[in-house]
C-alpha cells in the first residue's frame, strides 16, 4: 500500500512541474521599461527648490543716548538749569531748549570742558562759529523714515502745522533765501547742542553714532551764556536743511544770518518740541 502511495504521488509531482514548464514558456519574456519621455535615459534629476532667504528688515535707528558723558539718561533731570519754556506764536520769547549744567556732580567739579555726545544718529548739517545767541553750536539731523517705528511712537513729535509769520517786534528780515532746498515730503529731527567750548569736533556733511563725542560744554555766546552749560534744542522739520550760519541780537550779524535765524527759530518751519519728550522716550 505504501509503494502505491509513493508511485501516485511521484506522478502527481511530474504533473506539477511539466504544468509549471509549460506555464513559464508561454509567458512573454521580460524587457527593459522604456525611459521617459520626459527626461533622457542620462538626464541628471532636477534639484529640489531652494528656500527664498526673508528679506532684510532696514536697520532702524531705534535708541537715543544721554547727551552728556558720564550722565545717565535718569540722571539729566537732576542737572537741569533752565527748562523748556514754549514760546509764544510767531515770537522769539520762552527758553527754546533745556539747559544742562552743575557745579559738582559725581566725581566732576564744574561742567565746563564735558565731553558732548551726539543723542541720536544722524549727519551734521549746520556748524556755527561762535554766533549770538547759540555761541559755538552744531546741528545733527536725523531723518524721521529711519526712526524705529515704536522709538518714534514714545518720542510723539508734534503732527505738521503751518508757518506762520513773525511778529513785527521781532524784526525779522522780510525777504532772504535760503541756501539749501529743502524737501517737504520729508521730516527729520533736528537737534542743536550750543554754547559749547570751541568748535564741534566734527565736520559739516559727516554721520555720528549715537553717544558719539562732538564738542564739549563751554560758556560761548556771550551775556546768552552767563555760566558754562549746555543748550540741547529739538526741532522736526522738512528734511534737507543746512544753514551756512546764523545770528540775531548782534549788530555784527548779516541780513543773511538773522533770516536764517527767523526761520529756524521764529517761522514754525521748524517746529519746536520739549526735549524732554525725545530724551525721556523709551520704545
Amino acid at each position: 500500500m505504501k509503494n502505491i502511495f509513493l508511485a501516485f504521488c511521484s506522478v502527481l509531482l511530474l504533473s506539477s512541474c511539466a504544468l509549471n514548464q509549460s506555464s513559464i514558456q508561454d509567458l512573454p519574456l521580460e524587457t527593459e521599461s522604456p525611459a521617459s519621455p520626459l527626461l533622457p535615459p542620462t538626464a541628471t534629476p532636477y534639484p529640489s527648490p531652494t528656500s527664498i532667504p526673508p528679506t532684510p528688515t532696514p536697520d532702524f535707528i531705534d535708541r537715543i543716548c544721554s547727551p552728556l558723558k558720564d550722565v545717565a539718561m535718569n540722571e539729566l533731570n537732576t542737572i537741569i538749569s533752565q527748562p523748556f519754556i514754549k514760546p509764544d506764536i510767531g515770537k522769539d520769547n520762552g527758553h527754546c531748549g533745556v539747559d544742562f549744567s552743575f557745579f559738582r556732580f559725581k566725581d566732576h567739579i564744574g561742567i565746563e570742558g564735558l565731553p558732548v555726545l551726539s543723542a541720536m544718529e544722524g549727519h551734521v548739517v549746520t556748524i556755527l562759529n561762535d554766533r549770538l545767541p547759540y555761541g559755538y553750536a552744531i546741528i545733527i539731523e536725523t531723518p524721521i523714515e529711519k526712526i524705529d517705528p515704536d522709538l518714534l511712537s514714545a518720542i510723539n513729535i508734534p503732527i505738521l502745522e503751518p508757518t506762520v509769520e513773525p511778529k513785527p517786534n521781532v524784526n525779522c528780515p522780510a525777504d532772504g533765501e535760503l541756501t539749501f532746498t529743502i524737501d517737504s515730503s520729508q521730516r527729520s529731527i533736528y537737534i542743536l547742542y550750543a554754547h559749547l567750548k570751541t568748535l564741534p569736533i566734527v565736520q559739516l556733511g559727516e554721520y555720528v553714532d549715537c553717544g558719539q563725542i562732538i564738542g564739549e560744554v563751554g560758556n560761548s555766546g556771550e551775556e546768552f551764556s552767563t555760566n558754562p552749560h549746555l543748550h540741547f534744542e529739538t526741532r522736526v522739520g522738512p528734511s534737507g536743511a543746512s544753514f551756512e550760519s546764523m545770528a540775531y541780537y548782534t549788530v555784527q550779524s548779516t541780513e543773511a544770518e538773522r533770516y536764517n535765524y527767523c526761520i529756524w527759530r521764529v517761522s514754525n518751519l521748524f517746529q519746536l518740541f520739549d526735549p524732554l519728550l525725545l530724551l525721556s522716550a523709551q520704545p
